[in-house]
């Protein structure tokens, strides 16, 4: 319904994936839980995605929760954690590691 996306985009004036500017308005609506799994069509289940972050969640195993209002805890693929809030995105990830398809670092050398 209208008013629950006016809501939405009220409270995330942009897309909620890290990073991303693109106006709310211009996004799709979102059910954090899947509709079809039982989610509801309400306020706080709802947040403004753009198409292509939209797509990359729903097939490309981005997956995200709502902390609060406006504030989204994302998690890559690749085992990295996200922040999206009013201030922005911050990686709080617990560690860095390169991407699965990413070669290893090569050991130090060691010096005698």
């Amino acid at each position: 319904p209208d008013r629950i996306r006016e809501q939405s985009v009220l409270l995330n004036p942009t897309c909620v994936f890290p990073w991303c500017t693109r106006s709310a308005r211009s996004c799709d609506s979102d059910h954090l839980q899947p509709y079809n799994a039982g989610g509801s069509t309400t306020s706080d289940n709802i947040a403004p995605l753009c198409r292509s972050h939209h797509r990359l969640k729903t097939h490309g195993r981005w997956r995200y929760t709502r902390l609060d209002p406006g504030s989204f805890l994302w998690n890559s693929p690749h085992g990295y954690t996200y922040l999206r809030d009013a201030t922005g995105t911050t990686d709080v990830s617990r560690e860095r590691r390169p991407p699965p398809d990413h070669p290893p670092e090569p050991p130090p050398l060691s010096r005698p």
